[in-house]
């Protein structure tokens, strides 16, 4: 079954999806020329002849002689009504028996065929190969990670054991792919395993160990595991994986730290030798509704506020920006000067509350920091999760306001929305803003379709599984910490456009032509980067942008520059 629903969608793909379209229509105008048929026969009959015969009667006279079965059991008298047959048998001969079957064949059967004999999968990469990520397991983490390999131009190469997987992502998505099972040794020799710059394994936990242990067997390559399970960490470990990414945990952990406002820490998004970018929550610290002016954050820390990040929009401020509550200032300079504002901003904590809801692996990670910290939380599901014995969960269904008020979100400072259906976080997050407006609501999204909507129900921060997963597979094929971005920030270094060396930055035209603001500039010199240079600043050859926007100011950044990493 699973085939031929695979088959079946390759007619609602790409070009194939207009042709239904047509077909529709085609369809459509039959449809209406029988009606018209129809009526015409029970008038001319009734007319001509004196007989009467229902709807039914004359659609059934018009298929068959339409068709050419004419079966004879209803037939005119006269010479007007053997006209009107004939016109209907040739326009039926025309429409249902030559147009119709030929544009079925040129539409849809043609190209089908055409492509299934035109199709092979590739089994082999070329001997010379070398340099390339392996991928091993398509899902929404892997698409995203490949995004961001397209647009630091690093090759990959996607194995699969599934033929129309395969072809759909050759054809569709333009993505290289080698068509064989993960674990036997002779497709790891074709993708030349021994060659490869890392090895990603995001299948199952068991499949993730088994590719790990032939891999192993055969090469020294670094492989990158994610695991599904927190515990089979150490399994993956000793299986041969290098990097094991726990994200459930890892999820957990951050979903935790922003539902909290105990204390003022500094979240590390990225790093450039001593340069480090950070963001730190605006609520609980002295600045909140202050303007960045009168916060004097550079002046008294060294830190300069590149960004501000409110609810899903990224913006550049100006000394005139009011510090809002549910707002992220995002940083650039050195560890000691963001210890610095973290001293300066005081440990704020008090006695608070956070709702968790969701006692899967992501709630109960969440659960276990918060007890670290230690913050009171209440975990609320509406089954208990056997694999979690250190935390007790109020049974219920959280989507019913009686329970989440029996729970105390009116006194509460904080939701974690994290269950594994984005519908129901969307409903639990929109529930929590109308129960307590000014509540701190962190939500998790497993896709990426429902960011913006988790936003737009009330959300202050959303946390998307792909996202952060792909973050971190980046970061680790570039040897880099294994921090991660806010959802839908992006800090990234390119060189200097060989169009805009000379220039200014004020005539570069950088952020009205794609969105990005400059972070710092890295002289060729080995100097220490400039960290938001004035307008006046001449762009040179060998310097080192680093910039911040969105993953789409990113990407229209290196379609505006064509450029690749340093």
């Amino acid at each position: 079954m699973k085939s031929i629903g695979a088959e079946l969608a390759y007619f609602f793909r790409g070009r194939l999806r207009q042709n239904l379209k047509v077909l529709c229509l085609y369809g459509l105008f039959l449809v209406a020329l029988m009606l018209t048929y129809a009526l015409l026969f029970d008038f001319l009959m009734w007319r001509l002849e004196g007989r009467d015969f229902s709807l039914m009667a004359s659609i059934y006279w018009v298929i068959t002689v339409m068709t050419t079965l004419g079966f004879g059991d209803i037939t005119f008298h006269t010479d007007l009504g053997y006209l009107f047959a004939t016109i209907v048998t040739i326009s039926g001969v025309v429409f249902l028996l030559i147009i119709l079957p030929f544009g079925m064949i040129s539409l849809f059967l043609a190209p089908w065929i055409e492509q299934r004999l035109r199709y092979h999968p590739t089994l082999e990469l070329d001997e010379e190969t070398s340099g390339h990520v392996l991928i091993f397991g398509m899902d929404p983490i892997t698409t995203n990670l490949i995004r961001k390999l397209k647009s630091r131009m690093i090759s990959f190469v996607v194995v699969t054991p599934d033929h129309q997987q395969a072809l759909y992502l050759e054809e569709e998505e333009n993505i290289r792919v080698v068509c064989g099972s993960p674990t036997d040794q002779e497709v790891l020799r074709r993708v030349r395993v021994s060659q490869a710059r890392y090895v990603i394994a995001n299948l199952s936990d068991p499949e993730n160990a088994n590719l790990c242990l032939t891999v192993r067997s055969m090469a020294k390559t670094p492989i990158a595991a994610i695991a599904n399970d927190p515990e089979h960490v150490d399994l993956l470990r000793l299986a041969g994986a290098n990097q094991v990414i726990p994200l459930p945990r890892i999820l957990g952990r951050y979903l935790a730290t922003r539902a909290t406002t105990c204390g003022a820490l500094a979240h590390v998004l990225d790093s450039f030798g001593a340069l480090q970018i950070a963001e730190i929550p605006v609520y609980g610290t002295p600045f909140v509704n202050q303007t960045l002016a009168e916060a004097c954050i550079r002046q008294r820390t060294g830190l300069a506020v590149v960004a501000l990040w409110e609810r899903g929009t990224l913006q550049f401020p100006t000394g005139d920006a009011i510090l809002l509550p549910e707002a992220l200032m995002i940083l650039a300079g050195s560890r000691e000067q963001l210890e610095k504002l973290e001293q300066l901003a005081g440990d704020q904590s008090r006695e608070e509350l956070v709702l968790i809801l969701g006692h899967g692996r992501v709630g109960c990670a969440s659960a276990k920091f918060l007890e670290r910290k230690p913050v009171p939380f209440i975990l609320i599901d509406q089954l208990a999760n056997p694999d979690c014995a250190d935390h007790v969960a109020v049974i219920g269904d959280a989507t019913g306001r009686y329970l989440l008020k029996q729970a105390g979100i009116e006194q509460a400072q904080g939701v974690i929305v994290t269950t594994n259906n984005d519908s129901t976080n969307i409903f639990l997050t929109l529930s929590s803003r109308h129960s307590n407006p000014h509540i701190r609501i962190v939500a998790r999204a497993n896709d990426d379709a429902n960011v913006e909507q988790l936003y737009a129900a009330g959300a202050d921060f959303v946390v998307s599984n792909a996202s952060v997963g792909a973050s971190i597979l980046s970061n680790v094929l570039e040897s880099k910490e294994s921090v991660f971005l806010t959802e839908g920030i992006s800090v990234f270094r390119r060189l200097i456009p060989p169009e805009l060396v000379g220039k200014t930055i004020a005539e570069s035209q950088i952020r009205p032509r794609t969105g990005c603001s400059i972070v710092a500039l890295e002289p060729d010199d080995n100097s220490p980067p400039l960290i938001v240079p004035p307008p006046e600043q001449l762009l040179q050859t060998g310097m080192g942008l680093i910039l911040i926007g969105s993953p789409q100011q990113e990407a229209l950044f290196a379609e505006t520059f064509s450029l690749a990493d340093r």
